[in-house]
């Protein structure tokens, strides 16, 4: 990647180990981020769904909508864009890169921790 933002970008995966419509959590540090392909494309949003504790990658996705294990909240993976009741707050995505084959995700360490803290709020619907 050979620029001076290498370290905000954290490895994410194997891009040849996701099957479309597949979702996988990563961490960094203490954020939760959901990792997804979607119609062959990846994308990154917080892994913690923003109506209950609960881990999107535990979901299902469908085409580029995730669904939430515990309510059925849907949103759209490519935008973080809240689909309907329960969820009303969107998710926060994070740019994705693909680079000789893996997957890195772009955030600092500061926002990670920043986000994680920020997220400790949600789930008390």
């Amino acid at each position: 990647m050979g620029n001076s933002l290498d370290q905000d970008w954290h490895l994410a995966g194997v891009a040849d180990d996701f099957e479309d419509e597949d979702v996988e959590q990563v961490k960094v540090g203490p954020l939760a981020i959901a990792v997804y392909r979607a119609k062959g494309e990846f994308y990154a949003t917080q892994d913690l769904c923003t109506h209950e504790r609960a881990y999107l990658s535990d979901g299902v996705v469908v085409d580029c909508v995730v669904e939430c294990p515990f309510h059925q909240g849907r949103f759209d993976v490519r935008n973080g864009r809240a689909l309907g009741a329960p969820v009303t707050v969107p998710l926060k995505t994070y740019p994705v890169r693909i680079v000789d084959g893996r997957i890195y995700v772009g955030v600092t360490d500061a926002e990670a921790a920043a986000d994680s803290r920020a997220q400790e709020g949600f789930g008390n619907a």
